[in-house]
């Protein structure tokens, strides 16, 4: 190589020290976007590119990647506020607390009004201890909850809780949804997903929920928060529906803002 290329590459390896604001599709998780965007940019093979601040595989939204030497600063940008808006169901609730989960629980309800769910969703504006998933990765013991809870072992060990804070919370609306259309939104979201996440159990649980049901329709909430670092949506719209005394599961989750990166920025 001549003194000209060799330097062109040590330049080009320091402008891939970047943060990356790539958009996590649904159903993917955030290794596989990572995988997406380096096979698409090949430039990054080899770099080293982690993500600050994780989404849930049924989450979508901006992700947050960091570059080469930028992992050095992983601490700061995965403390910073996000924002999502996302989308609830009353009258069920599964051991993830969203539509990839085995149905725990389902109660036959009159739909409360939307006064009442507005009630309870300010109940959680502030600062307050909220209790980790027990489907996540936080490590107990040495252990992440999420392979504690498939063992079936969450009653060996107590699931901690964590100082978060909502700076703003709103219901942005409801929508109805035929039960039909519904089951049809659950299975393409968990079909789309690769890797071991139950789908083929789950799927036939909510084939039986479906069978069963009575109900000729659907209503689907719509929220926006505002939150610190390490808020967990599912574990919140789990707590609405024990507050309701409803049960509730999360449908649909979009990160919208991390920082100053929100979408209109986040690479597709």
């Amino acid at each position: 190589l001549s003194h000209g290329k060799h330097c062109s590459i040590i330049d080009m390896s320091f402008e891939l020290d970047q943060v990356l604001n790539l958009y996590k599709k649904k159903s993917e998780t955030p290794l596989q976007t990572i995988e997406r965007f380096v096979t698409a940019h090949p430039e990054y093979k080899g770099l080293k590119t982690t993500y600050a601040g994780r989404l849930d595989p049924m989450a979508e939204g901006v992700l947050i990647v960091l570059a080469g030497e930028k992992n050095k600063e992983r601490d700061t940008y995965t403390a910073l506020d996000k924002d999502y808006e996302f989308e609830f169901v009353l009258g069920i609730e599964t051991d993830t607390h969203d539509i990839l989960g085995k149905i725990t629980n389902t109660k036959e309800i009159k739909s409360p009004n939307r006064e009442e769910v507005e009630n309870v969703l300010k109940k959680y504006h502030g600062k307050f201890q909220q209790k980790y998933p027990a489907y996540s990765s936080k490590v107990v013991d040495g252990t992440p909850l999420f392979d504690i809870a498939r063992r079936g072992l969450l009653g060996t060990v107590v699931i901690p809780r964590h100082l978060v804070e909502v700076k703003n919370i709103e219901l942005a609306g409801e929508r109805e949804i035929s039960p039909r259309d519904f089951q049809k939104q659950i299975e393409e979201s968990i079909n789309a997903l690769t890797g071991d996440f139950r789908q083929r159990e789950i799927l036939k649980l909510w084939d039986v929920y479906f069978g069963k049901s009575g109900l000729k329709k659907f209503v689907i909430y719509k929220a926006k928060i505002t939150s610190s670092s390490g808020f967990y949506v599912r574990q919140l719209v789990s707590n609405i529906g024990h507050d309701l005394e409803t049960g509730a599961i999360t449908t649909s989750i979009l990160r919208t803002r991390v920082g100053e990166h929100d979408l209109t920025g986040s690479v597709k």
